[in-house]
């Protein structure tokens, strides 16, 4: 091919473009070495300043995403000679801005990960993952600078190539932030069968490089819990009903509580995003507790943090689920405090208690559910 079928314009100078892209370039590896990514739980408590600063994280990442999607669609009319010489410019300062755009939201994700709370696969394949696609835009924007001033249409293929790799790359870090932000199960759970299976099989393999063996840390030791009750405390309210047959061999914690806690509470307390160093996925770290006292108190639930936060006005700043969020119904409610009241036992099955009746029909719906 001659050279001048290779060029598709007239060389150009780029030179303010070239100034603003090394100004990113050296803004970020900046931004990295004062605030290196974690993939522990950060040692120091972070200044009020980069808490603030990271909770913007989900706002920016939002505008990397949109300019790189309007991007690839750019690119795809930029295949051809004439498409590049009429978008090409304009796709130049879409790319900037993506790439920019991509710089902040990383910095301020790192910045928001010295909160604490964030750790686990999901979380180190998110921040991983983001970080490799903003240097692969980066490296793109390069490429294309270079291609533009040069009028080399062929170098423009290289570039498209590290482009959508990359971008590529960042949409499978978003899906591991979207686990953590929604659960793991939010993107597969309505999947057609054949894609659900490839969708978990892949993710399984992936975190299988990043995850450590599962262990379960020891409980702290709960105060003496008062005998069980035959009602329920007087705050009920309301006489008892003994539960149907059909949970005769199911336990009280594992059935009925623990999907409750998965549904409402779990987002924000498992392994990969633990708000307040608190983890409600297992019994033993439910009662061992996080950063701000006693989550749950056997037969004190007045004195269980997450029973008083339950019960905190929904306006209130600390009231938990966060306004927002899926909230606890009334008879969930109910068999929370009732489950504590009881001696907040794992131990305890379905057919030795007696629930309050106004949530019997609550319990049988979840004990049907996994029949």
């Amino acid at each position: 091919m001659s050279h001048s079928s290779r060029e598709f314009s007239v060389p150009k100078s780029y030179i303010g473009t070239w100034v603003a892209t090394l100004l990113l370039i050296v803004s970020f590896v900046i931004g990295l070495l004062v605030f290196p990514p974690l993939f522990e739980k950060p040692t120091e408590e972070a200044a009020s300043g980069v808490l603030f600063v990271g909770r913007f994280h989900p706002i920016l990442l939002h505008l990397p995403v949109g300019a790189l999607i309007v991007l690839c669609i750019m690119e795809l009319a930029c295949l051809t000679r004439s498409g590049e010489e009429k978008l090409g410019a304009a796709a130049l300062l879409t790319l900037w801005v993506g790439a920019a755009g991509s710089v902040l939201a990383v910095l301020a994700g790192i910045m928001l990960s010295r909160e604490g709370g964030y750790e686990g696969g999901n979380f180190t394949l998110h921040q991983t993952l983001a970080l490799v696609a903003t240097c692969g835009v980066l490296l793109a924007l390069v490429v294309r600078i270079i291609a533009m001033g040069q009028g080399n249409f062929e170098l423009l293929h290289a570039y498209r190539a590290v482009f959508f790799l990359s971008f590529g790359i960042m949409g499978l870090g978003a899906h591991f932030g979207g686990n953590m932000s929604h659960g793991s199960k939010f993107l597969t759970e309505h999947a057609p069968e054949p894609i659900k299976s490839q969708m978990i099989g892949m993710e399984k393999w992936m975190l299988s490089f990043v995850e450590k063996p599962k262990v379960v840390e020891p409980a702290a030791t709960p105060a003496p819990a008062p005998s069980p009750l035959p009602n329920p405390a007087p705050e009920m309210g309301a006489p008892t009903a003994t539960v149907s047959p059909a949970g005769n061999e199911k336990l009280v914690f594992q059935h009925v509580i623990l999907p409750i806690l998965e549904a409402k509470c779990n987002k924000c307390h498992n392994e990969d995003k633990s708000k307040g160093d608190l983890r409600m996925d297992t019994y033993e770290l439910a009662m061992q507790g996080g950063e701000n006292g006693s989550n749950i108190i056997p037969g004190k639930p007045a004195e269980s943090l997450s029973i008083q936060r339950i019960d905190l006005p929904l306006d209130d700043d600390e009231h938990m689920p966060p306004d927002g969020k899926d909230q606890l119904t009334p008879e969930e409610t109910t068999l929370l405090r009732w489950w504590v009241q009881q001696g907040a036992s794992n131990k305890q099955k379905v057919s030795e208690v007696q629930f309050p009746a106004e949530t019997q029909a609550a319990v049988d719906a979840v004990l049907k559910g996994q029949s």
